[in-house]
C-alpha cells in the first residue's frame, strides 16, 4: 500500500465510495475488506489503516456504517458527498493545451449583494484557476474552461448569476496575450 499524508488516506476512500455511488442516489460497498481492496494492504497494519480511516470518516458523519445481512456496509452521506466536492474544487485546474485555438473565453457575472459569500467565493477560485481579471467580475482566458465555471457557480449556488461568453477578439487584447505567454 503507498504511503499516505495526513488525512490522504481517508481522503482517498470517501473519493472511491463517491465514484462507486454517487450517481446512484447511495450506493453501498459490502464489507470493510472490499473498500480495503481498493488500497491493495500488503499487510494487517494496513488494513488496520483502512478501517481506522473508515471509522473516522463515519465518526465526522462522512459515511454511514451498518449491516446487513450480517454484512458491515459502508455508504457514502449527503455531507461525505459535499466534501468530495471541496475535494475536487480544491484540485480543479484548467486543461492548457499545446496551441491556443485563438477564441477568448470570458466568465462575467453579477452575483447580488445578499450571496456576497459566494460572489467572493467564485471570483477567488476563478482567480485561482488563473484567468486574467478584466474588471471586477469580469474574467479572460484563452482555455476553454466552461465546466470548471459550470462546477464553480453549482458548488457555490450561484450559477444562475454567471455568464459565459466566447469571443474571437477582446479590446487590449495584446496584454492579455502577454500575460498568459501567447
Amino acid at each position: 500500500m503507498k504511503k499516505y499524508e495526513k488525512n490522504e488516506l481517508a481522503k482517498e476512500i470517501l473519493k472511491g465510495l463517491a465514484v462507486g455511488g454517487f450517481v446512484v442516489a447511495c450506493f453501498a460497498f459490502p464489507g470493510f475488506a472490499q473498500v480495503a481492496s481498493l488500497f491493495a494492504p500488503k499487510n494487517e497494519r494496513d488494513e488496520y489503516r483502512v478501517n481506522r480511516a473508515i471509522h473516522r470518516l463515519h465518526n465526522r458523519k462522512l459515511v454511514r456504517i451498518y449491516k446487513i445481512g450480517g454484512n458491515d456496509v459502508v455508504e457514502i452521506t449527503h455531507l461525505g458527498k459535499r466534501k468530495v466536492l471541496e475535494y475536487n474544487l480544491a484540485d480543479m485546474k484548467l486543461v492548457v493545451p499545446k496551441k491556443w485555438d485563438g477564441w477568448w473565453y470570458i466568465v462575467i457575472f453579477d452575483i447580488p449583494e445578499k450571496r456576497k459569500r459566494g460572489r467572493d467565493a467564485v471570483s477567488f477560485k476563478i482567480k485561482d484557476l488563473g484567468l486574467y481579471s478584466l474588471q471586477l467580475s469580469i474574467f479572460v482566458s484563452p482555455y476553454e474552461c466552461r465546466r470548471e465555471i459550470d462546477f464553480i457557480g453549482e458548488f457555490f449556488g450561484v450559477r444562475k448569476y454567471i455568464k459565459y461568453i466566447k469571443a474571437k477578439e477582446i479590446e487590449g487584447e495584446a496584454h492579455i496575450k502577454r500575460y498568459f505567454n501567447l
